[in-house]
């Protein structure tokens, strides 16, 4: 016996954690701590339809979202309602929403499905699809994954040479056999709208099984399925175990021990049964019998059978509202972060191969659309799923106000861009005009970036005017500069500094005025030139002579001084650009963005500056060549007076004139062109014919051109490459370049300067290079 030593601790041994060898807490025999997940067996397809078929709960949680992502209908985003409601009659022919909806169904029951598209092309079925000469949808086919098998022909193309090489189509098969009880055929992969329930891992075991497709739904779900769906039976079981009758009998035992005891005990239960049902009361002796019942508590059940719900609720991602028609347990439980994941999970499958497959199939039916002559081409669109819920009130007004906000925002923003000169008034006018919420930061261009202050167009001006001039000569036999009555100009002055704008010529910065119209006298002419070019309404006026206007105008120039004017100064962004005020000084000695004033506007203000009421404070004349007349001409640092300084006056003039000239003459018709912006002018247009618009995105998938990054690349290249090898070209004479690839069907049209216009492929191919030729192709560069 061991001996106990009073106030000496006893030593234990102690387990980090409880350890019990009865109910095998903490042994290598816990369920609890050694636990491994195990794959469950496979399921039949067959055992997935009788089971889609039999049991109601799990058909809702299959039908619930694809009937919640379906049930609108979608939004194109066309402001033309009868093209709008032309589009939604051919949708409902083929009853593409209800097509969709099963197809989703049949994805989340399988694994996958496919929508197999009957076009009228003129292929047939196992051949690729033939985008160029889409006639109209006529049906749509849905099938489950058990009804369509891959066929592995070429799963890795290997000719991008053939019309219909499908780039991107890595691990998709080329062909799929179709064995529907309503017949078997083979359908070429580009003719199918494939739907996925998600991916699955290539090293799942059950990878080869559900491969190009998805998992179905069903083995995610099976044990919570199977728990909520078996708990409400084995509950009403379990209620009618915990209640129990009690039957005191005196002496029982000693009955039982007789030779006629057993039946004796039997007849007495019976009569007692009897007596219950006929007279719904029960008789017993009163001497040492009793007739009772116990009840046994049912604490727990309930909650196992909420958590139950809630389990297959997680896991399905659908709300208990949405799936059992109540609300969640729990205290303060409302639901409603439930139905906010539930919206966020439906968004998710609509903005998915849903949208991708609504937009493969709208734009077919556009195609149809044009070569049926229904529209001329195709519109502007984008494909939204519209929501299954509508907003509330307060949901409504925070939307608004957010957008309100937003709104503020853009104006503010645009407010200080035209304060600060940036942009212009009626830039901001026409941008709103396309776009409501159009987008400041898009106004302003790359091409305004990279500007070179409109040289590049003054040999078109030029040639216009040569034009005008030989037709007004040809039926007059007067020579005049514009077949009228000749030119005024004029100055606008403010706070000692001149209203000033960049003509679209090229050929400098200038006050406002034109030529006189036929019938318009001299004043009425300069307030029309005035309104036209910088939008102010000129009111009283003083004339103040007549100026020598360019070398080849005969007729003078009448000068006036405006008094008063109504208006802020904007130009038209057609005749004049930036409307800026600008100090005498700054205007002779031409120290002004791209250096270089308009030369009669810069003579003119010399000689009336007196006139104008304006004095020279920071002006050098030593370092300013005069002409004969001692009047300042050109930049320049001699001060010559001999006829070399009227040479040299005429040779700038004509320098501006022929470096604009060679800026337009460097845009080749057939040669290689380089752009300075590469790409479009700003990223709203990029987006406009990207995804916004025409859904260029659709006509390059199959070329393997996927983002707009590389239908920018691809436009900027093929507008830089010289005329040869299939791809044909012309300008225009606007200075524009256009060049067709008959390889690839890819028609573009772009400035060197401004970036990229558009690229696209025409429906009528060839045809409508010839056609865009004749009616604005210029094929020389002489």
């Amino acid at each position: 016996m061991k001996k106990v030593i009073p106030g000496k601790i006893k030593t234990q041994l102690r387990l980090d954690g409880y350890y019990n060898v009865l109910n095998k807490y903490g042994t290598q025999h816990d369920s609890t701590e050694y636990y491994q997940w195990a794959s469950g067996s496979a399921v039949s397809d067959t055992e997935l339809a009788d089971l889609y078929a039999g049991n109601g709960l799990f058909s809702t949680v299959i039908d619930a979202p694809a009937d919640d992502a379906t049930k609108n209908g979608i939004d194109l985003g066309i402001k033309d309602k009868d093209l709008q409601k032309q589009i939604d009659n051919h949708l409902q022919t083929i009853r593409y929403q209800s097509k969709f909806a099963k197809a989703l169904r049949w994805a989340r029951l399988f694994g996958g499905a496919a929508v197999v598209m009957l076009v009228d092309d003129g292929r047939l079925l196992q051949d690729p699809l033939n985008w160029r000469d889409v006639h109209g949808v006529e049906e749509l086919l849905v099938y489950g994954r058990n009804e369509m098998y891959p066929l592995w022909v070429n799963g890795y193309e290997n000719n991008p040479d053939d019309e219909d090489y499908r780039r991107g189509g890595t691990g998709i098969p080329e062909y799929y056999q179709v064995n529907s009880v309503y017949g078997n055929y083979v359908v070429h992969s580009s003719r199918c709208l494939v739907f996925h329930n998600s991916d699955i891992p290539e090293s799942s075991t059950m990878a080869n099984l559900y491969r190009t497709w998805g998992i179905p739904e069903y083995l995610r779900i099976r044990e919570e399925l199977r728990n909520a769906s078996i708990g409400p039976g084995y509950s009403i079981r379990l209620l009618e175990r915990l209640s129990m009758v009690t039957y005191k009998m005196k002496n029982l035992a000693g009955v039982l021990s007789t030779a006629d005891g057993e039946d004796t005990v039997l007849q007495r239960m019976e009569m007692l049964d009897l007596a219950r049902n006929l007279l719904n009361m029960v008789i017993i002796d009163a001497d040492g019998e009793d007739v009772g019942v116990q009840s046994l508590s049912v604490a727990g059940v309930k909650d196992i059978l909420d958590n139950a719900c809630a389990m297959l609720s997680a896991v399905s991602h659908i709300p208990q509202t949405r799936l059992f028609g109540r609300s969640p347990a729990g205290e303060n439980a409302t639901g409603e972060s439930d139905l906010e994941n539930y919206k966020e999970f439906v968004g998710g499958l609509q903005n998915g191969d849903l949208r991708d497959n609504t937009r493969t199939l709208v734009e077919l039916i556009l195609r149809g659309m044009v070569w049926n002559r229904e529209v001329k081409e195709i519109p502007e669109y984008t494909v939204t799923y519209k929501s299954a819920w509508s907003p509330s009130d307060d949901e409504k007004a925070a939307q608004d106000q957010a957008a309100a906000a937003a709104q503020l925002t853009r104006a503010q923003t645009a407010g200080t861009y035209v304060t600060n000169g940036i942009v212009e008034a009626e830039e901001v006018r026409r941008a709103m005009v396309r776009d409501e919420q159009f987008d400041p930061e898009n106004i302003l261009t790359e091409a305004d970036i990279h500007q070179d202050w409109g040289l590049g167009g003054a040999d078109t001006q030029q040639e216009a005017a040569d034009s005008q001039q030989q037709n007004a000569t040809d039926a007059s036999g007067l020579v005049t500069d514009e077949g009228d009555c000749g030119y005024v100009a004029g100055f606008v002055v403010q706070d000692g500094k001149i209203l000033c704008g960049r003509r679209s010529d090229g050929q400098g910065w200038c006050g406002p005025g034109g030529h006189i119209e036929p019938k318009e006298t001299p004043g009425v002419a300069f307030r029309r030139e005035a309104k036209e070019e910088f939008g102010i309404d000129v009111g009283n006026i003083t004339y103040l002579g007549n100026c020598k206007g360019k070398p080849e105008e005969i007729l003078p120039v009448q000068i006036y001084r405006v008094n008063d004017y109504a208006g802020i100064p904007v130009c038209d962004q057609e005749e004049m650009f930036t409307a800026t005020w600008f100090t005498p000084e700054q205007i002779l000695a031409q120290e002004v963005p791209g250096g270089l004033v308009f030369d009669p506007f810069r003579r003119s203000v010399e000689e009336y500056l007196e006139q104008l009421g304006l004095t020279l404070d920071d002006f050098d004349p030593s370092k300013h060549k005069r002409d004969e007349d001692g009047k300042f001409s050109s930049m320049g640092n001699t001060t010559s007076k001999d006829e070399s300084g009227k040479e040299n006056s005429s040779k700038d003039l004509n320098d501006s004139q022929s470096h604009a000239k060679i800026n337009s003459n460097a845009v080749s018709a057939k040669g290689a062109n380089a752009f300075k912006v590469k790409g479009f002018p700003n990223k709203q247009k990029l987006n406009n014919h990207w995804q916004n618009g025409r859904t260029h995105a659709a006509e390059y998938a199959p070329d393997g051109i996927t983002t707009k990054e590389q239908y920018e690349k691809r436009a900027v290249q093929l507008l830089e490459s010289p005329c040869g090898n299939g791809i044909k070209g012309y300008k225009t004479k606007d200075g524009l370049i256009c060049r067709y690839d008959s390889k690839k069907n890819d028609f573009a049209k772009g400035s060197p300067e401004k970036g990229v216009r558009t690229m696209f492929k025409p429906d009528d191919g060839e045809e409508y290079y010839r056609r865009r030729l004749e009616a604005e192709g210029i094929e020389n560069d002489e």
